[in-house]
C-alpha cells in the first residue's frame, strides 16, 4: 500500500519502473524471512503460517488450530 501510495504521490516515470521491481523485492524479502522463522520456531511457526497471511489480510474471523 504505501508502494502504491508513493506511486500516485509522485507519478513519474522512476516511481513508475522501480514499483513492480519494488514489488519483488518485497516479495522475496518475505519468502527468505518465512523460511529464517521456520528454521527458528518449527512447527510453532507452521501453526502461525497456516492461519496467518502473507500479505493481504483476511476479513473473516479464523479458528485457531492447536
Amino acid at each position: 500500500m504505501i508502494l502504491l501510495g508513493f506511486l500516485l504521490q509522485w507519478p513519474t516515470l522512476l516511481t513508475l519502473l522501480m514499483f513492480p521491481v519494488l514489488l519483488a523485492m518485497y516479495g522475496r524479502m518475505g519468502v527468505s524471512e518465512e523460511s529464517e522463522m521456520r528454521v527458528a520456531f518449527g512447527a510453532e511457526f507452521d501453526r502461525y503460517a497456516a492461519l496467518t497471511p502473507r500479505c493481504i489480510p483476511k476479513l473473516t474471523p479464523t479458528t485457531s488450530v492447536r
